[in-house]
């Protein structure tokens, strides 16, 4: 049955990102920064600039949860805050040259556990499984507007 399968694949989906989460914060224990601060300062370095909202938007997460980690990097050095031309209340969080700094050095600690792991596939069928899964976070978005 097609939807038993489907169940399993996002089984394995969160199985996966939980996986990944623990890699990350067991590889970078001692840089000290978590799974969620990385993600945060993944989003920072790659999309930009952005307010809180923005960012929980983009992470499909709530305010107060990157509330939290926003001001943990800012803290550490590693974010800081901007004024926000289009919003005087709500300020722009950006990555610092710190944070830009250790974002370098986590991918670098990133791609060499993870190179042998892409090794063990193919080009196509890793760009099935993104096309796949890309399907369906967009169908998943598409039928909550």
């Amino acid at each position: 049955m097609k939807e038993q399968e489907l169940y399993g694949v996002i089984v394995l989906v969160r199985r996966l990102f939980h996986e990944l989460a623990a890699t990350v914060d067991e590889l970078h224990v001692d840089l000290d920064i978590t799974a969620a601060q990385r993600a945060v300062l993944e989003s920072l370095s790659v999309e930009g600039a952005a307010t809180v909202p923005d960012l929980a938007r983009r992470k499909k997460v709530t305010r107060q949860h990157i509330q939290i980690l926003v001001n943990s990097l800012v803290q550490a050095g590693r974010a800081e805050l901007v004024d926000n031309p289009a919003h005087r209340r709500s300020a722009l969080v950006r990555i610092s040259e710190q944070g830009a700094e250790l974002f370098r050095q986590v991918r670098t600690r990133e791609k060499r556990v993870l190179g042998p792991m892409a090794k063990r596939y193919g080009l196509k069928d890793l760009k099935l499984v993104a096309a796949l899964l890309g399907d369906m976070a967009g169908y998943l978005e598409e039928s909550r507007t």
